[in-house]
């Protein structure tokens, strides 16, 4: 049997080794890359707030990070995007953001060395925070950025509105004609919805008069005076004609309101006219008593004027001061509400006066409207209400158009705030969550050890069976059966013209074995096995075997008849030495026969015509 020999196996099957290895690894490639790899987005978002780095955002409430993923944003998103719920649900994508927050070791040390100083207290907020997001491959790599830049968008827009709180005015005109509204409470109506809108505009100049939208071009001041001019300008002179022409839907119901109004606000002022007649009772109350005090205060001004100062104190504005003789137990001072209680009565005075004075305000002009349409019509004609109607539609589909105009700006602005709170230090950045081609290369290295390692086992595998089942104990060449099966697989196929056929017989074996003994017949069997294959050395190209007749066969694919000629001379000479040496005489005969020469191109009929010419060269 053949010795253990590793690289002849490797070699004899590296290609096989080389192939399986590089199909598995593009295998795992493509498999990997389309079914298990994902993409992670990610960036770097800061807080900047005054208040970040105690944790609070703009209106006092605590930093959420959590809010970034929340189920409202990742819809709004979504939407925005156009992903159908059949592509992915809100939950898919909820689960797969993270936001973590930076912590860096110099933090860390600040951190232990404030404990270390006693500042039990002490306690690290985060302020940044990298946001992530996790997705498969289906579809495709800017699938993730484009997720992760909305959802940001998105959380700017809400923390701006939610925590900068910039709310928007509303706007009761959008379907004002269809409210059962006589025609001048419609002008009413507009003319108080400008005026709030207006209000609000303002309030939002006042913070920042420099903002522009880049969508709609205008400021807060821009839209302000839009507003205003359609409120001083048109909503006026519709007020103007409707007032002037006594136009009415039905005037006894119109009056009815009014008087209906007038009868509220009497109400209301019987009521606040009681509180303002007890507050000015208590009022009087206080100033006899400061009378009394003053004229008590005169007689001792002159021996002790601190004791007139202690008095008011202590009698007339308990409230006013700190209370210096009391302390707490860590003996720092505590202070008190400063605002007296007078103040306090005198605040509700003003505040109930007030109303009590726009009541009235509001009761005489429901008198003017009372006094205006007592003598108007029922009802104004048909054609004159089509027309008024005509102009308050347009008129409301005007202050709607311009309110779309005002809450995509407030939109942009609260983006903006959103923005000037939450920075994105850092633009999204997809990178592939695992590396498939270190992977693929590992695979490919594991594949081909695996590979070579069943290489040598198969190939030992192999040569056992080629011992037992094809090989001849005695000589060690192929047997019977190899050559068949060699035989068999070349006759399926014509042979090339330079093949040829040699048959060699050993023509005394059995007397010698009969003279010398079967060992030395053995011997004599395999130093002339050793002579044949070191002289047709077996290959790819050129097979040498026992046939199990006493003959020995030898197919080679390159040789003429001249080479055949040669070798047969040069063994027959080698093989007589040796036999002189070991003290056997050996008859050796032959044949051979040139596919060639012969224009015999299929193996069994060159190799009859080799066993013919037996002896006869």
């Amino acid at each position: 049997m053949k010795e253990l020999d590793v690289f002849r196996y490797l070699k004899k099957y590296r290609r096989v080794i080389a192939g399986i290895s590089i199909l598995a690894g593009i295998a795992f490639y493509m498999i990997a890359q389309f079914y298990i790899q994902q993409y992670t987005a990610v960036t770097v978002i800061e807080y900047t707030g005054a208040d970040a780095s105690e944790g609070k955002s703009p209106d006092n409430t605590p930093l959420d990070p959590s809010e970034i993923y929340g189920t409202n944003l990742i819809s709004q998103a979504m939407q925005k995007l156009g992903i159908d719920y059949t592509d992915a649900t809100i939950d898919d994508i909820r689960m797969n953001i993270q936001a973590e927050p930076i912590i860096t070791d110099e933090d860390l040390q600040i951190q232990e060395a404030k404990l270390e100083n006693g500042e039990k207290d002490y306690e690290f907020i985060p302020t940044r925070y990298i946001v992530s997001f996790n997705c498969g491959v289906e579809n495709g790599k800017e699938y993730p950025r484009k997720i992760l830049n909305q959802i940001l968008q998105e959380y700017a827009l809400y923390y701006g509105k939610v925590h900068v709180n910039t709310s928007q005015a509303a706007n009761p005109v959008s379907d004002i004609s269809t409210k059962g509204y006589d025609y001048l409470e419609m002008a009413e109506v507009m003319d108080d919805t400008l005026d709030d809108i207006a209000g609000h505009l303002t309030e939002k100049a006042e913070w920042n008069a420099d903002f522009r939208s880049s969508r709609t071009g205008r400021s807060f001041q821009d839209l302000k005076n839009e507003f205003e001019f359609i409120r001083d300008a048109e909503v006026k002179q519709l007020l103007s004609e409707i007032l002037d022409g006594k136009i009415t839907k039905n005037r006894d119901l119109l009056l009815d309101k009014y008087q209906n109004r007038n009868n509220d606000l009497e109400i209301s002022n019987n009521a606040v006219s009681f509180e303002v007649n007890k507050i000015r009772g208590i009022i009087s109350s206080y100033e006899n008593a400061m009378d009394e005090f003053s004229a008590t205060a005169d007689i001792t001004k002159e021996n002790d004027n601190d004791v007139e100062d202690g008095a008011l104190r202590n009698y007339v504005l308990p409230n006013v001061y700190d209370d210096w003789n009391r302390k707490a137990e860590d003996d720092t001072w505590e202070p008190v509400d400063r605002t007296a209680e007078y103040d306090q009565l005198m605040m509700k005075y003003i505040e109930d006066r007030t109303l009590y004075e726009e009541n009235i305000i509001d009761k005489e002009y429901n008198d003017y409207i009372l006094d205006v349409f007592a003598n108007a019509p029922v009802s104004a004609s048909q054609k004159t209400q089509n027309e008024t109607l005509d102009k308050i539609e347009r008129l409301a589909e005007k202050i709607n158009a311009l309110q779309t105009v005002y809450y995509e700006t407030n939109d942009e602005y609260n983006e903006y705030l959103g923005g000037k709170n939450i920075a994105v230090l850092s633009s999204v950045r997809v990178t592939e969550r695992f590396p498939i081609l270190i992977f693929t290369i590992l695979i490919i290295v594991v594949f081909g050890a695996l590979g070579c390692a069943g290489a040598a086992l198969f190939g030992r595998i192999e040569d056992f069976i080629e011992y037992y089942a094809f090989t001849n104990k005695v000589d060690g060449l192929p047997n019977r059966a190899k050559c068949d099966q060699f035989i068999t697989a070349r006759n399926r196929r014509p042979i090339p013209e330079s093949f040829a056929c040699i048959a060699l017989k050993l023509a005394n074996l059995q007397s010698e074995n009969a003279r010398l003994g079967r060992e030395a017949g053995d011997r004599m069997i395999k130093d002339f096995a050793e002579l044949l294959t070191s002289v047709f050395t077996p290959s790819g190209k050129t097979f040498v075997g026992n046939n199990g007749a006493g003959q020995y066969l030898i197919f080679a694919e390159s040789l003429d008849h001249g080479q055949v000629h040669a070798a047969l001379l040069q063994i027959n000479t080698v093989l007589a030495e040796k036999a002189h040496d070991r003290g056997y005489d050996i008859e050796l005969q032959s044949g051979f026969a040139c596919a060639g020469d012969e224009q015999c191109y299929y193996i069994r009929e060159l190799l009859s015509t080799a066993i013919k010419r037996i002896g006869a060269v």
